[in-house]
């Protein structure tokens, strides 16, 4: 539509505006200006996701018919299980809102339009389709508008659509089918005016805008449950069957050998008890809290638990370029003079701040600043910004930042000389004359206009150039932007009072800018490629700069998507998980979002990163470090192979214990009480595992393949070994209860001999699980030294042994049971490991196509 077309459609003028009568009838029609908004997790939802999981529920399960029988103490143990679990896992998950909230963006919540013939300001919520927009640099868009009068007017669209540089706006409408970055006649809520000023008329508010779109696309994409939620899910279920079918069995038994009721139901809750592994929600979450607090300390704050797991069995890291891989900022990087041919600009990024940066020509020597006066003035004086009090530039597009900020760095007194060289007048650019002239009093030359826009425009109007000079200054136009540069040409001369009778322009040189890479992100892809782990860049500018960028980083071509809108990243991402991959995406801007929220692993900016993206994200960097995030990946991949292990650990215990009562059944002994097996399962069992799921990182951990995200949690060789050592524990306490009651023992006796053989074999069995020596990894020594410690307080303190049920026994059959006990461990250890690495079959390679093609395919090796 044109301007005409615009405003004969709202019938108003933008000298006018709306009145008070049509504001409430548009009003009335559209609604307020507002978005439903992207919900945070309450408290109560935290509280929630602790609570209502499949272990929990059999714990209460247990608890409850533990309660029914009386035994309130058991009942009481196991609720304490319950609450220390998710105290653990809500203050880890509440302290990570907690930082989420701290980072709470200000954002612009009054708008100046035009009513009754007036600016006024109101709040941005009020606004409504019609109303007439004045907006002037660094004001918020609050609401999509069709721009009708531009003055140097660009805009920082970068969080809507990616585009690095700002997009210069025009009151001529383009084709409605254009991409979003290039509709240069539109205003979108959201973004910011970098610089200029101009008048729009609204003509979408609240969800009907873009950023409401994004916000829609954001509410249909489903968020998946992380792998580990899902195999401990199953494993939950399949130990809850066997809960059930064990105790059904045990009763079966007892009813055939016509056992009373009472003590049969008695005899099932022990098997009960014996077959939930009370220590699988304490070890999982424990395990993920402390990982938690770790990545923390690194700048990587976890929100959902689970997702520190995720991470390692990441196979896919979908990149946003803008502000992810690359800094969001623009900087010089490379300047032509014609004395002295193409140099480098080395900054300091030791800090965010350019404030210092080295001159260099092509063989590495130092050039001085003082032959860039000339360039450095012009670079200072003809640009759009504004200082705040503290000497810091605060308004600004990108490119004239960095401009400001590379003459600061080579030591220009930029602020002195816009106070003693004030801009006199000034033209700005249009698209007919792609340069911008500005006109100042100079202290020793007298007035002199400068000069500074495209290339081919300022050269052409530059005097004193030989044919040959000016073909050089085109071909190292050239050169600059096939690295994909933005190319600024500069000059001067001096005027007088009558512009007419200036003399010709003085062609002092080029600048090249980018938005350069972040730092340590090339070398962070690098091992993430010798980690199996694919990245793709996911942006939306121009293809051009993405290869380039791509190149700089080591990404191939084929992992490139450019021009890629909201709603194509998340099919992106969405195709990759039904190809198999397991997807990380990272984003700052709204425009992520959908896919941030849809991938298995969303990873947003913490400093950078708009309130949306964190909002849906599960994991924050606090310091939009992108290469933490291989240090995130690393940790992730020890939590999986640690909790592998301690879960392995508690699984063949527990199956121990079952087996245990399940064969006393058969022969018409219970060897074990319920309160003997909760002791073992919550007090024994779990230091050794905890200290199993925080053991150091194996060495190859970033060398291997990812592992495949829906294999079983068990290898079928692990549940082979497990079953077996599970069996010969059975045995040995089994063994011990009848030498108990060979040595003339009584029932006590014997069964504090089973009881004393089965936890002696347990505690050992962490030999097994460890990658690791007790030597060499010192929890797992304590855990052991501990939990030996709490078996003898159990044999050694009267009270104890009257709760647990059992009784001092004589030296010979202590050191029989302990021996018989550590048997399994000794037969077993040197072919019974639990492995660590995935297999060649879960290793995912997926090969991709551009985003306009229907298939992303994948191919196992």
């Amino acid at each position: 539509m044109t301007v005409d077309d615009v405003l004969g459609h709202f019938r108003i003028s933008p000298a006018e505006g709306l009145d008070d009568v049509r504001v409430e009838q548009f009003r009335a029609e559209f609604g307020r200006n507002i978005l439903a908004g992207i919900e945070s997790r309450s408290r109560i939802d935290i509280l929630a996701d602790q609570l209502f999981t499949f272990p929990c529920a059999l714990l209460f399960g247990a608890a409850g018919l533990s309660l029914m029988l009386g035994d309130v103490i058991e009942a009481g143990a196991i609720v304490l299980v319950i609450g220390s679990n998710i105290v653990v896992g809500y203050f880890s998950e509440s302290r990570a809102e907690e930082l989420l909230h701290a980072w709470g963006e200000l954002r612009a919540e009054w708008a100046t339009v035009v009513r009754h013939g007036r600016e006024v300001r109101i709040p941005a919520a009020d606004v409504v389709p019609g109303d007439v927009l004045v907006v002037r640099a660094g004001d918020a868009i609050p609401a999509d508008a069709r721009i009708v009068e531009a003055h140097a007017l660009s805009v920082d669209e970068s969080m809507l659509t990616g585009e690095s540089e700002p997009s210069e706006k025009t009151t001529i409408a383009g084709s409605s089918n254009a991409p979003l970055a290039e509709r240069r006649a539109m205003l979108y809520a959201a973004t910011i005016v970098a610089a200029g000023e101009g008048r729009a008329i609204v003509v979408a508010t609240g969800q009907n805008t873009e950023l409401g779109e994004i916000e829609r696309a954001l509410s249909r994409a489903e968020e998946r449950a992380a792998p580990i939620e899902r195999q401990l899910d199953i494993l939950g279920k399949r130990v809850a069957m066997l809960a059930v079918a064990s105790s059904v069995g045990i009763m079966g038994f007892g009813l055939l050998r016509g056992q009373p009721i009472s003590v049969l139901l008695r005899s099932a809750v022990a098997l009960g008890v014996a077959a939930i592994p009370e220590g699988f929600p304490a070890v999982g979450t424990t395990a993920l809290a402390l990982a938690s607090h770790r990545l923390e300390r690194e700048g990587i704050v976890i929100r959902r638990l689970a997702a520190a797991e995720t991470l390692g069995a990441v196979s896919v890291v979908c990149a946003d370029k803008t502000g992810t891989l690359t800094e969001n900022r623009m900087r010089v990087q490379a300047v032509y003079l014609p004395s002295r041919g193409t140099l480098r600009i080395e900054w300091d990024r030791s800090s965010e701040a350019n404030t210092h940066a080295r001159l260099v020509d092509m063989d590495g020597k130092s050039v001085s600043p003082s032959e860039l006066r000339d360039l450095t003035r012009i670079t200072a004086l003809n640009a759009d910004v504004t200082f705040d009090e503290s000497g810091q530039i605060s308004t600004g597009s990108g490119t004239e930042r960095a401009l400001v900020e590379f003459a600061m760095a080579l030591g220009y007194p930029v602020s002195g000389r816009r106070k003693t060289m004030k801009r006199l007048r000034e033209q700005r650019r249009t698209p007919e004359k792609a340069f911008m002239l500005t006109v100042h009093d100079h202290p020793e030359l007298g007035r002199i206009e400068l000069i500074k826009g495209a290339p081919e425009q300022v050269i052409a109007l530059s005097a004193g150039l030989s044919d040959g000079e000016r073909r050089n200054a085109l071909a190292q136009n050239d050169a600059l932007a096939s690295r994909a540069l933005r190319v600024l040409a500069f000059g001067w001369r001096r005027v007088d009072d009558d512009a007419n009778d200036a003399i010709g322009y003085s062609f002092v040189g080029l600048v090249g800018l980018e938005d350069p890479p972040r730092p340590g992100v090339r070398e962070a892809m690098a091992i993430l490629a010798r980690a199996g782990i694919t990245t793709r860049m996911l942006t939306g500018d121009q293809q051009k700069t993405a290869l380039t960028t791509g190149r700089a980083l080591g990404i191939p071509e084929d992992s490139i998507h450019s021009r890629v809108t909201p709603v194509e990243k998340l099919e992106v991402v969405e195709k990759l998980q039904a190809a198999g991959c397991l997807v990380a995406m990272t984003g700052d801007g709204v425009n992520d979002g959908p896919a941030l929220k849809a991938a298995d692993v969303g990873i947003a900016m913490g400093k950078r990163g708009t309130d949306i993206a964190r909002a849906v994200a599960d994991v924050v960097l606090a310091q939009d470090d992108l290469p933490s995030l291989v240090n995130a990946i690393a940790e992730g991949r020890r939590l999986h192979d640690n909790v592998r292990r301690a879960i392995h650990y508690l699984a063949a215990t527990n199956t121990s214990e079952v087996m245990t009562m399940l064969l006393g059944a058969t022969v018409g002994i219970t060897p074990l009480g319920p309160l003997q097996l909760l002791w073992v399962n919550i007090l024994t069992d779990i230091a050794p595992a905890l200290a199993l799921a925080v053991e150091p990182p194996e060495a190859d951990l970033m060398q291997r393949p990812p592992r495949d995200p829906n294999a079983p949690l068990f290898t079928t060789n692990d549940l082979h070994n497990l079953v077996r050592h599970a069996a010969l524990m059975a045995v040995g306490s089994l063994s011990s209860y009848g030498l108990g009651a060979a040595f003339g023992l009584g029932p006590g006796g014997a069964r504090t001999m089973a009881f004393l053989s089965l936890v002696t074999s347990q505690i050992l069995y962490t030999q097994t699980c460890s990658a690791n020596s007790t030597q060499s990894d010192p929890a797992l020594r304590w855990a052991v030294v501990g939990s030996f410690g709490l078996q003898a307080a159990a044999l050694g303190i009267p009270g104890l042994r009257t709760i647990l049920g059992i009784e001092l026994v004589n030296p010979v059959a202590l050191g029989t049971s302990l021996l018989i006990g550590a048997m399994p461990t000794w037969l077993t250890r040197p072919n019974c490991r639990v492995h660590t690495a995935p297999s060649n079959d879960s290793i995912i390679t997926i090969v991709r196509r551009e985003v306009s093609d229907p298939e992303i395919e994948e191919h196992c090796l």
